[in-house]
């Protein structure tokens, strides 16, 4: 099926004049939680999803080039569960940049280039779920690009300090080359993201009886916490942490919430701490989230999506 079917059953038509551009940007594989975000975002009709990357988190297999092939294999999977397979899945960098100039290649990076550089009224979003590799490949291979897209990153340490974070680990040469550029950029910091937790119980309820879909979201978390290969198991047996959903919610979010404020982009050092740089470009830096517009928005697209008559366990509530 295309998109465009599953987006019907909902019944909300929209023009696309009212859509926005995204590219989605993830390191899929790495847990359980990217998985929901990039089924929301293909999900959510004003977003026009141009493609996903896969992206590498080469900091749990460094060396092997192997984490973002993981990645792309979960794209694929994810998207023959949600009959969404007309979507364009882009393999990006085999890992994290050798230093603040490097410009590798990958489909991830040509895709970025070419989409920004499109005629097309509408803006252009970002949206990175883990390392910021494949968007500082693109802005150093062609600068011209920075005035002509946002960057919606999770990841950096809690402010004003900073400190180490998964995704800024991920690849600080990347890390800096956004920061000190000239693209706009939305940040969701830890502190934020760690507020959309969730536990098995109501994803069990309101996930597990949706579809083909639903049934391979609950079932991969339910996976992840039984591996004993990965060192972050559910955080206490029953609970995670949906944290890079709030991708959507700062492009469905009305902007007047007051939920994030402007502040100059730091310079982050070796030790992922941050040095208050007044010479900055002044970038959106999230305070919070709010938790129920994201969850509550995500449960009822994919009941409308995917809830009637398509699971053995009733429907979809």
């Amino acid at each position: 099926m295309h998109r465009s079917e599953i987006l019907g059953r909902m019944g909300l038509h929209l023009p696309m004049s009212r859509q926005v551009r995204v590219i989605v940007s993830s390191d899929v594989k790495n847990e359980a939680d990217d998985q929901f975000a990039v089924l929301h975002q293909l999900m959510t009709p004003i977003f026009d999803v141009r493609g996903v990357v896969a992206a590498h988190f080469e900091s749990k297999a460094p060396g092997t080039c192997t984490t973002m092939e993981k990645s792309y294999q979960e794209l694929l999977l994810l998207m023959e569960a949600a009959g969404m397979e007309d979507v364009p899945m882009l393999r990006g960098c085999l890992g994290p940049l050798e230093n603040e100039e490097d410009t590798p290649a990958s489909e991830g990076v040509d895709f970025i280039i070419r989409e920004a550089l499109r005629e097309d009224s509408r803006p252009l979003y970002i949206t990175v779920q883990g390392a910021l590799t494949d968007v500082a490949a693109a802005l150093n291979r062609c600068p011209e690009i920075a005035g002509r897209m946002t960057v919606v990153w999770i990841g950096g340490g809690v402010y004003p300090q900073g400190g180490k974070e998964f995704n800024l680990a991920q690849d600080l040469y990347a890390a800096r080359v956004v920061f000190g550029s000239k693209v706009a950029l939305w940040q969701i910091p830890l502190t934020a993201y760690c507020t959309v937790e969730v536990t098995m119980a109501e994803l069990a309820r309101k996930v597990r009886p949706c579809g083909a879909p639903g049934r391979y979201l609950y079932e991969e978390i339910e996976a992840y916490n039984l591996s004993e290969a990965d060192p972050y198991p559910l955080r206490k047996g029953e609970n995670w942490n949906l944290g890079d959903s709030p991708v959507v919610a700062a492009l469905l979010q009305c902007d007047w919430r007051g939920n994030f404020h402007l502040g100059h982009a730091p310079y982050i050092r070796d030790d992922f701490t941050y040095r208050e740089n007044p010479e900055g470009k002044l970038i959106r830096i999230y305070d919070s989230v709010d938790v129920r517009f994201l969850l509550e928005d995500f449960f009822a697209k994919l009941a409308l999506c995917y809830g009637e008559g398509t699971s053995s366990k009733g429907g979809c509530n």
